[in-house]
């Protein structure tokens, strides 16, 4: 089976491949099928983004389009970044700008640290206009000190519940294991395994 993932981020592409390549599902870049404007994220939650990206795309290159929404949610920030998370520093940020703009929010209330979880919805949508959906999280804490090369986001900054290293500093293999995409990645997979046997 191929499916199409619409995003730009070479990060969640390789998670996805990892994860997914085993059980005989090729995960193909969007940019490497069609140049497509993207649609607007209009939605208020990680799961109407998902939805929304998902469809269109598959409307438009009519292949299966996998879209996932995700982000970090801090406590002490009132669950913010949220899905503002890929744009908390401005529309165009990048990841550090973002997470210096998460280290200073978290510095002016005078904490290092604060609990957080990573959130991921994925819609699996295909051009006959039915879809699957599935979700994960993983819990931690985020501090201000990045630690690690690895990953992308805040996983500089994000320690999963359990662990003392950031998720930039475990492996990746370690990383899909534990993480919230990867979760909603072997949920989605096993939504699809069922329908095969349909």
């Amino acid at each position: 089976m191929r499916v199409v993932f619409a995003t730009k981020n070479r990060g969640k592409v390789k998670e996805a491949q990892e994860k997914l390549k085993m059980f005989g599902v090729e995960v193909i870049p969007i940019d490497e099928v069609a140049q497509v404007k993207p649609p607007e994220e209009t939605g208020e939650t990680f799961c109407e983004n998902a939805y929304q990206k998902a469809v269109y795309y598959a409307e438009k290159i009519k292949l299966p389009v996998i879209a996932e929404d995700s982000g970090l949610e801090v406590e002490a920030l009132g669950g913010k970044p949220g899905v503002y998370s890929s744009r908390f520093a401005g529309e165009k940020a990048t990841d550090q700008e973002n997470n210096l703009k998460l280290i200073e929010e978290l510095r002016k209330k005078g904490l290092e640290s604060s609990p957080a979880r990573y959130v991921s919805f994925i819609f699996l949508a295909f051009p006959e206009r039915y879809g699957l959906w599935s979700e994960g999280e993983v819990k931690g804490k985020v501090v201000t000190e990045p630690r690690g090369t690895g990953g992308f986001g805040y996983d500089p900054l994000f320690i999963p519940e359990g662990y003392s290293r950031t998720m930039a500093e475990l492996p990746l293999n370690e990383k899909n294991r534990i993480s919230h995409r990867g979760k909603a990645l072997e949920k989605l997979l096993k939504a699809i395994l069922d329908i095969r046997k349909l």
